[in-house]
């Protein structure tokens, strides 16, 4: 269990999904956890299980050593003019703020105050997802091991250069999104071939689920993957030459790039 005091800005999905992970796994207990939203509703459920809340960022500020900023990007400005003149050089400030980088945090707050910046994703919810994390100049080691033992709850962790994290959004960020459309077109494919709804969607799932955990433990390139289940003139033959003909792997690669100048273009 940590011995430092988290404090949490902003109780949406993926802030109340990282505190309640932090809650069951344990990592600290629920005294030393504070949270902050402005929506009352959206703090009963913590303040049940012991968590200190408030509506206000400033009561907070000084009872932590850690603060993750989980709110939308239109509301950053604001949530740093009330941290500004009330944080500390030993205060750690972690953000999963879409497209607000390291520096505009510390130019709004203080170039001492050490900064994280983390992208997670959607399966995070479920302790499944993984999180790029930037450390800004000034984090230290100890800083960082913090961060991504709080952050193992949520899944995995690859650290990366900031100016990467854009890309992690069009790709990890937004990616789940199009796993799911690809699920949507094998069950629908699986129904128009004859299947009931509620086989096809367990077949698509599983068949998903274990070609990925294949692709992470079995150390074989996709392309041997890929090749492994190929029969020439066989089924997957022909199903492959309609995924070509229709473009599949490039609108995907397009998707990834369009979704990464679109994170470029909210931040600037």
């Amino acid at each position: 269990m940590l011995k430092e005091k988290i404090g949490f800005i902003g109780a949406g999905s993926m802030g109340s999904a990282l505190i309640r992970l932090i809650l069951e796994k344990r990592l600290v207990s629920s005294k030393n956890l504070w949270v902050c939203d402005k929506i009352s509703e959206k703090l009963s459920s913590f303040s049940e299980r012991g968590v200190n809340t408030s509506l206000k960022i400033k009561p907070m500020i000084k009872r932590v050593d850690l603060i993750f900023i989980a709110v939308k990007p239109q509301d950053i400005s604001k949530v740093l003019e009330d941290l500004k003149n009330e944080i500390r050089p030993s205060q750690l400030i972690i953000s999963i703020v879409a497209g607000i980088t390291t520096s505009f945090i510390r130019q709004a707050l203080s170039d001492e105050i050490p900064v994280v910046r983390v992208m997670p994703n959607a399966p995070a919810l479920i302790g499944e997802g993984i999180s790029a994390i930037s450390p800004s100049r000034g984090t230290s080691i100890e800083n960082i091991r913090i961060v991504k033992e709080i952050l193992q709850a949520a899944g995995e962790i690859i650290e990366v250069p900031e100016e990467e994290q854009d890309a992690v959004t069009g790709l990890s960020g937004s990616g789940p999104a199009y796993i799911y459309s690809l699920l949507q077109g094998l069950t629908e494919g699986g129904i128009k071939a004859g299947l009931s709804k509620e086989v096809a969607s367990r077949l698509a799932i599983q068949t998903t689920l274990g070609a990925a955990k294949m692709a992470k433990e079995s150390g074989i390139s996709l392309d041997e993957l890929r090749r492994s289940v190929v029969s020439p003139g066989g089924t997957t033959s022909e199903g492959l030459k309609v995924l070509e003909k229709g473009g599949f792997k490039s609108c995907l690669v397009q998707a990834v790039i369009r979704g990464t100048e679109r994170a470029r273009e909210l931040r600037r």
